[in-house]
């Protein structure tokens, strides 16, 4: 079985690695949406890859230029300076990796490209980068007017998505703390005026009892039956609140 780098220098050599990459991240979705942890979803995207892109046949691999062909070899100046790089990354960084370092590391030449890797200002984000660096390097057209234009507008998406968020999260913020401010306000009524407001609501109770069950009352009757009601809240509220004295 092929490793990752065998496999994607070998699909870059071959012109479908734009292809196939768009494949293997669909199929890594694909296999987290089903629950897969991201490691092994990881695994199965690239193995998935490999079986539906197998090597082809040396008649079938392009040598136009047009048609994915390399525009030039590509060698290393000196050997890739990293030991420690994971095998995978988010494919975005790695395009912003290469875009990144692109004119730093390549060094073009009118027959040959050479990288120096050790003209880079940060490590690589995996070893995928490197590969890709080393596709750019060789496909340079096709890198600049094809994947690079199309990660770039998925991230400037990406970006106006968050910033909706950050502006919704901020209007709800914003009505919240006007709630806030009106409950204070209701609060702070209820405070001043504790018997006029009691007064009022138990006017209101009674008025939708009496209107519900049918019942006629006078009005000097309906008023000492409110003022009742009203003397005996204040009364258990009085009973119940806590002791204001040092006693």
């Amino acid at each position: 079985m092929e490793s990752k780098i065998k496999l994607t220098e070998r699909l870059r050599r071959e012109g479908r690695w734009p292809e196939a990459t768009r494949f293997k991240d669909e199929a890594l979705r694909e296999f987290r949406a089903k629950g897969m942890k991201r490691d092994e979803a990881s695994e199965a995207a690239w193995a998935a890859m490999a079986e539906a892109y197998p090597s082809l046949p040396a008649a079938e691999v392009p040598v136009d230029p047009a048609a994915g062909a390399p525009e030039a070899m590509t060698t290393d100046a000196t050997p890739i300076p990293w030991s420690d790089l994971p095998t995978d990354a988010d494919f975005d960084e790695e395009v912003r990796w290469v875009h990144q370092q692109y004119v730093l590391i390549v060094e073009e030449t009118p027959r040959s490209r050479v990288i120096h890797w050790e003209r880079a200002t940060k490590k690589p984000p995996s070893t995928g980068a490197c590969s890709l660096a080393r596709w750019a390097a060789d496909n340079r057209t096709a890198f600049y007017k094809d994947l690079l234009p199309r990660t770039m507008a998925k991230a400037n998406v990406n970006q106006e998505e968050e910033a909706n968020i950050r502006e919704e999260k901020m209007r709800i913020a914003e009505i919240e703390g006007m709630l806030e401010g009106i409950q204070e306000d209701m609060d702070e009524e209820l405070r001043a005026d504790v018997p006029g407001v009691l007064q009022q609501r138990v006017r209101d109770m009674l008025a939708r009892w009496v209107q519900q069950c049918g019942v006629s009352l006078a009005a000097d009757a309906r008023g000492h039956l409110d003022s009742a009601i009203v003397e005996l809240i204040r009364d258990s509220m009085q009973a119940f609140a806590p002791s204001s004295g040092g006693g």
